[in-house]
This record gives C-alpha cells, sequence and structure tokens, in this order.
C-alpha cells in the first residue's frame, strides 16, 4: 500500500479526560439549573434515603452483584463498602462475613442503615459517615463500590483509593444500560436540550486500561428496580432531579402530567418507567502488590 492510499492513523481516546468531560458537564447542567431556580443543594441524598431504602433492598437476594460478591467471600472475610447508602449490600453481606465497614457522606442514608443494623442485632458492621478520600479506614480483604462512580469527576484517584485498601479484589458495579434519571424530561424544561448521560460500564473499563488495570468484566441482566410508591412520591423525586423549585407550580403541574403518560403500575403496586429488566456489568480485579 502505497503512503497515498494509507489510512490516517486513529487518534487515540484519552478515557480519563472523556469520563472528567462527561461528568463535568453534567454537574455544570444541573448546578446552572439549580441556580437558576433558587435551589440551594445540600445533602441530595437526605430528602430521599427513606424511599430509596424501600425501593431496592427487598430485591437485594436476587441482585447479581451481591450474589456475585457473596459467592468470592468467606466467613473470614473482610468487607469494605464504598458509598454504602442505606446499606443494601452492607446488611446482605453482613451475615457471611467477618466484618463489614460501611462508608458514606451522607448522614441521613447512614441512619437508616444504622437502625437496620441494631434491628438486626449485627454485631459485625461498623459505619464510617465520611467521603470515600477522606475516610481513615483498614484494608480489607474485599472492597466493594456499587453504582457509585457516576458523578466523581476525579475518578482516578477514588480508584486508586479503592485499590489500595483492597488485600483480595477489588469489585465496581456499574450500568452498561445508562438510567436515565431524569426520566428523559430535562428537555421539556430546558428547551429541548437533553442532559449530558452519566459514564457507563464500558467509560470505566477503558479508564482503568489506560491506568494499567486490565479488569474482568461480567455482563449481567436484572430487574430494573427504579419505583415509587405513588405518583408524588415520583414527582418530588423527578422535581429535584430535574431542579424545579418545589414552588414553580406550572412545572410541576407539567411534570405531573408527563409522568402521568410515562410510568406504569408495577406488580407490586409501585409506580416505574416502562423497563423490566437492564443491564450492569460487575467489574472486578485483584490489587497489584
Amino acid at each position: 500500500m502505497s503512503p497515498e492510499t494509507t489510512p490516517p492513523e486513529i487518534t487515540a481516546i484519552d478515557h480519563v479526560q472523556r469520563w472528567h468531560d462527561m461528568v463535568d458537564r453534567r454537574r455544570i447542567q444541573m448546578e446552572t439549573a439549580y441556580a437558576a431556580a433558587g435551589i440551594v443543594r445540600n445533602d441530595y441524598w437526605g430528602h430521599r434515603a427513606k424511599q430509596y431504602r424501600a425501593a431496592l433492598h427487598q430485591h437485594t437476594d436476587e441482585d447479581p452483584f451481591f450474589l456475585r460478591v457473596k459467592s468470592s467471600v468467606t466467613r473470614d472475610s473482610t468487607v469494605i463498602d464504598i458509598g454504602a447508602g442505606t446499606g443494601r449490600h452492607t446488611l446482605a453481606l453482613a451475615p457471611h462475613v467477618r466484618t463489614i465497614t460501611a462508608v458514606d457522606p451522607s448522614e441521613a442514608m447512614l441512619g437508616l442503615l444504622r437502625e437496620d443494623v441494631e434491628v438486626e442485632r449485627l454485631t459485625n458492621v461498623e459505619i464510617v459517615h465520611s467521603e470515600w478520600l477522606a475516610a481513615d479506614v483498614p484494608p480489607a480483604d474485599v472492597v466493594i463500590c456499587s453504582h457509585v462512580l457516576y458523578p466523581i469527576v476525579d475518578v482516578v484517584p477514588f480508584v486508586r483509593a479503592l485499590e489500595a485498601h483492597a488485600t483480595q479484589r477489588v469489585f465496581l458495579y456499574m450500568r452498561v444500560d445508562p438510567l436515565p434519571t431524569d426520566l428523559g424530561l430535562w428537555g421539556e424544561f430546558y428547551g429541548g436540550v437533553a442532559l449530558q448521560g452519566q459514564p457507563s460500564a464500558i467509560d470505566i473499563v477503558n479508564l482503568l486500561y489506560d491506568i494499567g488495570i486490565a479488569a474482568d468484566i461480567e455482563a449481567t441482566d436484572h430487574v430494573f428496580t427504579w419505583t415509587f410508591a405513588d405518583l408524588d412520591e415520583a414527582v418530588v423525586q423527578l422535581r429535584n432531579s430535574l431542579c424545579i423549585n418545589e414552588s414553580d407550580t406550572k412545572s410541576i403541574a407539567r411534570l405531573r402530567e408527563l409522568l402521568g403518560e410515562r410510568l406504569i403500575a408495577w406488580p407490586d403496586g409501585r409506580l416505574g418507567p416502562r423497563v423490566g429488566s437492564a443491564r450492569s456489568a460487575i467489574i472486578s480485579w485483584q490489587p497489584k502488590r
């Protein structure tokens, strides 16, 4: 092949920068919308912790991530659950390991976890209220991090800290099929401009490879569990996701109308999107020592 007919070199993708740009664009979109609506954000999860627990905890025993981690631990294992939230995986794994440490920056989320730990009389759960990079916790055999990385703009230090705290294996769980946390409604309120999507499992796998981590990938298909007790709860949650001020009655009425069209009754009586299943990926690797 002559030089004149040789295809041009393929430009390499900087997956770390790509991740940064995706997260930062979404952050700017949302912060701009919050500011325009006069909304001050405090603890994001403080307003939805109970709804989150109600929607997700009942399905943990069939969650592929929990089942995969459970199969890799023993009664002697120690585990750290990063971004534990209300403790979906912490509570499920506690009976199967020696100790598990739940780390999360939301006191509202951890408050519910403390209640459940007390009710279930678990004595092997430690709860740490902290951002992950500031957390003072000793290493453990296994470190897990489920659906946490999406808004982390500087994700490399976060991942390196996960790796540094695991003596045997790191497990990440991320969506293959992106979850539209606005239910695709952002453009309805912001001039037709779509909300920037979040990074997916493919993005983290490529990023890990760029920083020298060749991770194992296991795709899973599981029941979609983002549901609401009723239309009122859906309006409140989506109002927050869409940065709509609670005093904006016109937009809230429009949101209620749109949700009434898009949500359906699920078999358990809750309301949810017209999605039966969704793919995620279990991404794991053995830390280098």
